[in-house]
């Protein structure tokens, strides 16, 4: 029971946190607030499904089905998300603050209707089941420990990434359009392009994630991609710490070992279950609370200093 509590952990921990760090450089060092996370996600695990799954026949009824290998799955889910990014943005980051918020939201929840209601993308409410998976990887590791490494290793090459980016010279560029985008206009930087570009690279590793996530689950469904994902992250985003890499990767592991250890308690009831479901959110509603007010990541910071 421990080692699959520290397998499911370390798998879903490592799966979530690539979309917390992606969310930690888009917030707190581009400066933009994105409400829409999940859509690329979501834009990943369906462009996997869709390229992994073979042509529909039966009573499927979803168009299309390419039968490819998940290799190209894969890289597809990665493309997705930066189309879905290019053409999300592309409109949206003239907006600022709230305005950018609820517009991000607005399109998450647009992809989720078309997902739910158009049964031609993906079978509609019921998704796509029997998600193709890669044949075994790594011979003596089974499923869970493989999938975990992978989405370990995912999590790498995301923090390689931003840090690569936020060291650079680039970084501070996209430091200054965050600070103060009237000056940085004023010595000839293209604002809204840097701050799309930070939104593109970062949809990346999310489209990334949400094919793993296909692969883990082998079922995509649009009640696995809600706003309560979206949530999730900039939950833990904030238990971390924002601005930190460290903090965000922390913030995210707590949570998923949370909601891990609430989910191996064995309920004899259905009843107990759906207690347990929601003790779960109220605990992590309260814990989200107490950060926001007393905001220890902020006085750990003054007492370094100090």
């Amino acid at each position: 029971m421990i080692a699959g509590l520290l397998t499911a952990t370390v798998q879903f921990g490592a799966l979530f946190a690539v979309m917390t760090v992606a969310l930690n450089l888009q917030y707190a060092r581009a400066g933009m607030i994105n409400f829409g996370t999940v859509a690329y996600f979501a834009a990943g695990a369906y462009a996997y499904a869709i390229f992994t799954q073979d042509p529909p026949s039966g009573l499927d009824q979803y168009a299309l089905g390419l039968g490819l290998s998940p290799f190209a799955g894969f890289i597809a889910a990665g493309i997705a998300a930066i189309v879905f990014a290019l053409l999300t943005g592309w409109p949206t980051l003239r907006l600022r603050g709230e305005y950018l918020a609820l517009t991000t939201f607005a399109f998450a929840e647009v992809l989720h209707s078309l997902l739910l209601n158009e049964r031609s993308i993906g079978n509609g409410s019921v998704g796509l089941t029997n998600v193709e998976r890669p044949a075994d990887l790594m011979q003596g590791l089974g499923d869970n420990a493989q999938y975990a490494l992978m989405a370990t290793l995912l999590l790498i090459a995301t923090v390689l990434l931003s840090r690569r980016l936020l060291t650079s010279p680039y970084g501070r560029l996209v430091d200054a359009v965050r600070d103060d985008e009237v000056a940085a206009e004023a010595v000839g930087r293209d604002v809204r392009r840097v701050r799309l570009e930070v939104f593109v690279l970062s949809a990346l590793p999310i489209g990334f994630a949400g094919a793993l996530y296909a692969m883990i689950t082998t079922l995509v469904s649009p009640a696995m991609f809600t706003s309560e994902v979206t949530f999730f992250v900039w939950i833990a985003l904030a238990l971390g710490g924002e601005r930190t890499i460290l903090g965000a990767i922390v913030g995210t592991f707590a949570l998923v070992f949370f909601q891990e250890v609430v989910r191996i308690v064995p309920f004899e009831t259905v009843r107990g279950a759906q207690l347990a479901a929601s003790l779960e959110e109220v605990v992590t509603g309260i814990l989200f609370i107490l950060v926001l007010r007393l905001r220890p990541w902020d006085r750990l910071k003054w007492r370094t200093a100090a």
